[in-house]
């Protein structure tokens, strides 16, 4: 191995000549050497600055607090110990294709770039920077003014890998193609005004199992963790931390695999606390994004991917990516801010849970296709109180074994579930619970819910639409109002329909196809779509399991608001018939009263009793033997038969005036013993005794004599006939008095 003296060295630096060994040997530069290079007058050296290649560094080079003012490039060198570079002020740095056994430059100054590219890097250096840790390279408090250049590094460590506290950096970080670390990437604070590169990087064997570290940094262009153009993925085994980081351009992860191993413990970042039970393969929480956040190709993340409270443009992930986190979350976006939407492509699959609790999304929140599975808690969809201003569009989307769920959610425009396959048995497969929807609600054209739908006191601007969805457990609208109707055709008949309170404005429906445990009670609606036969109304109220007398009321409003009297009649009716009744005396009388009038709307029916009753006790009236029974009475007490005077209580001769006849029976006076008591009247005298609403002196004047033949049955008969009469008069106008209110 030749050894190089510090005249040949000097001498290639003034003629800006790289230092090479001769062919076929080996070159060995004491580092002593190399610093007295950096502490000479900058004016004997050529721009080009010191440049050594292929030589074994000898000793440790310590250029601790140095300034200096030219480039310094080590190519394929070996460095016997490490690099001692705290506090150095350098104009460039490019350790190329070295084999460096630890790099110490906490508070290191490099004026253009610092360049550790296909060079390998190892050791577990500590310094008073971290009492706990040890890391390959130090960083902490530097400043680059240009680049940080790391491709196809390698950086091995037993702690971390590099750890750059509050490192800032002028130009991009790229750790690109083959960069490897083999430990944690700690860059807590970094300010860089450019990107941050990790094209086709590969971060493993991280410590506490965080791989890359970038809380509270700052960054002022893109982050890249994609595959190069060989195809090379970009693998992460461990937790990438991004809490509370700024970053100015967008994010972009592609064909990316990312496995949180070892990671179940909560996550904690500043200012905020997890307590979820698995691991999280991006913890971002306070994550600011000026531009797009973009997940492509075919990633493969086996951790959750936390964005709580943090601000996007928006967020995009492609069909071919998977998120696996069983019984965790796969996607968090609690209390987030997404200025645009969030759109998960058609086909992208998801084991765990996407939350949105409190998040505002000013655009759409597109779900269609997805696939969701293994949630957490039982909710593969939380949304509990978020704001999306454009529409929720879960059509065809699939989930198993968990709740699909915004409820208090606002939602401004429709929410599009059709043909979506919603699955969690015994449980809740859609809530809607106390949401305001400010389109239309679309359950339709082949939605399915294996688990109750819940709307309860959901107000939706547009209609609700179940036409050819089935609802395998049913329905719950409990005080839920849509503006634009309600379409009520399911493809099958669940088995239970909850609408208490509810209103809408047109009903259309199927009313053969109603579920019998159906509850309709305050169910307001102002008219039906095109079922109007009043049979199928009833037959469909008749088809509730409990008895409620507002369903009722309000099909018979809905007919004589819409010019359907008669129909509304025959509604409220049989709800008199189905009125639960107490007493056998109750039950009677309200039989009779249907019997008869119809509950008061067919009064024409007594009419007709009362006219054919008329017409038997006048056809009675009629016949001698009913007249012989019949007597008046003057007010002296002279007896009278409907014929003339029967029994005189005094003598009299007849007066000239004839107000007296003699007691004889013959010769008889007239009928109205000539003038003494008012004429008998059959006709009139029907009247008197059958309506006694009338009075025309008739029944007052004559009656049945008991002690004649015949006299008691006739008394019997014509009171019966005054009270039925009675009876029947009395219904007719209470009757009348019942139609002239209102229904």
């Amino acid at each position: 191995m030749t050894a190089l003296g510090e005249a040949a060295l000097l001498r290639a630096c003034r003629d800006g000549q790289p230092v090479r060994a001769p062919d076929g040997e080996r070159l060995s530069v004491a580092a002593a050497l190399v610093r007295k290079v950096c502490r000479r007058d900058p004016a004997e050296i050529d721009p080009r600055g010191l440049v050594i290649e292929g030589a074994r560094i000898t000793g440790g080079l310590d250029l601790t607090g140095m300034a200096v003012p030219f480039p310094l490039r080590f190519v394929g060198c070996v460095f016997d110990e490490p690099l001692d570079l705290d506090g150095a002020d350098l104009h460039l740095l490019a350790l190329d294709g070295c084999t460096v056994p630890g790099l110490l430059a906490n508070g290191l100054r490099v004026r253009r770039d610092l360049d550790l590219s296909r060079s390998r890097i190892t050791g577990d250096l500590r310094t008073p920077a971290s009492t706990s840790s040890t890391a390959a390279v130090w960083l902490c408090e530097s400043e680059i003014g240009g680049r940080l250049l790391c491709l196809d590094t390698l950086i091995e460590s037993g702690g971390r890998a590099i750890q750059a506290d509050r490192i800032s950096v002028g130009g991009t970080i790229r750790l690109l193609h083959r960069f490897e670390a083999r430990g944690a990437l700690r860059l807590i604070g970094a300010r860089v005004q450019g990107s941050l590169d990790l094209t086709g990087a590969s971060l493993t064997r991280p410590q506490q199992d965080l791989a890359l570290d970038l809380g509270d940094a700052e960054i002022g262009g893109s982050v890249f963790l994609i595959d190069d153009q060989t195809g090379r993925r970009p693998l992460v085994r461990g937790r990438i931390d991004l809490g509370n980081t700024r970053i100015s351009g967008h994010v972009l992860i592609r064909n990316a695999t990312i496995d949180p191993i070892d990671s179940t413990g909560p996550v904690t970042g500043p200012a905020y606390s997890s307590g979820r039970s698995t691991g999280t393969a991006i913890s971002a929480p306070g994550l600011a994004v000026g531009g797009p956040l973009g997940i492509e190709g075919e990633c493969r993340i086996s951790g959750g991917v936390d964005l709580s409270m943090g601000s996007f443009s928006t967020i995009q992930i492609s069909r071919e990516s998977t998120f696996t986190v069983p019984g965790g979350r796969a996607l968090d976006l609690t209390n987030a801010e997404l200025r645009s939407g969030l759109l998960i492509e058609e086909g992208a699959a998801f084991e765990g849970t996407l939350r949105l609790a409190g998040a505002h999304v000013r655009g759409d929140l597109t779900l269609k296709g997805t696939l969701w599975s293994h949630p957490e808690d039982r909710s593969v969809i939380s949304a509990q109180g978020a704001v999306i201003d454009g529409m929720v569009n879960l059509r065809e989307a699939e989930t198993d074994g968990g709740r699909v769920g915004f409820r208090a959610a606002t939602v401004g425009g429709v929410v599009n579930a059709r043909r979506a396959r919603l699955r969690n048995p015994g449980g809740e497969a859609l809530s809607l619970e106390q949401a305001l929807i400010r389109g239309p609600i679309l359950l339709s054209a082949g939605f399915t819910a294996d688990g109750v739908v819940m709307l309860n006191r959901c107000a939706a601007e547009g209609r609700l639409d179940c036409d050819g969805g089935t609802f395998t457990a049913g329905i719950k609208a409990v005080s839920a109002s849509t503006r634009e109707g309600m379409r009520l055709r399911w493809a099958e008949v669940p088995p239970r329909v909850d609408l208490t309170g509810a209103s809408t404005t047109v009903l259309a429906d199927d009313p053969t196809r109603w579920p019998a445990d159906t509850s309709i009670s305050g169910f307001v609606y102002d008219r039906f779509d095109d079922a109007w036969d009043w049979r199928q109304r009833r037959d469909w109220l008749r088809s509730m399991a409990s008895y409620d007398a507002s369903p009722y009321e309000q099909a018979a409003r809905t007919f004589r608001q819409h010019g359907r009297p008669v129909e509304a009649e025959h509604l409220l009716m049989e709800l008199r018939r189905r009125a639960p009744r107490r007493g056998w005396v109750r039950s009677a009388r309200d039989a009779l009263y249907g019997l008869t009038v119809g509950y008061g709307y067919r009064p024409g029916r007594v009419l007709w009793l009362l006219g054919a009753l008329l017409v038997l006790v006048y056809a009675m009236l009629l016949t001698p033997a009913v007249q012989e029974t019949l007597r008046a009475t003057d007010p002296r007490g002279n007896v009278y038969a409907a014929d003339g005077r029967l029994v005189t209580v005094e003598a009299a001769e007849p007066a000239d005036d004839a107000t007296v006849t003699k007691s004889a029976r013959s010769p008889r006076p007239d009928e109205c013993g000539d003038g003494q008591v008012r004429c008998f009247d059959p006709l009139f005298y029907t009247v008197d005794t059958v309506i006694p609403l009338l009075s025309l002196g008739q029944r007052a004047t004559w009656y049945p004599e008991t002690h004649t033949s015949g006299g008691t049955l006739v008394s019997v008969l014509l009171n019966l006939s005054g009270l039925l009469g009675w009876l029947l008069s009395t219904v007719v106008v209470l009757s009348f008095a019942r139609l002239a209110r209102p229904a």
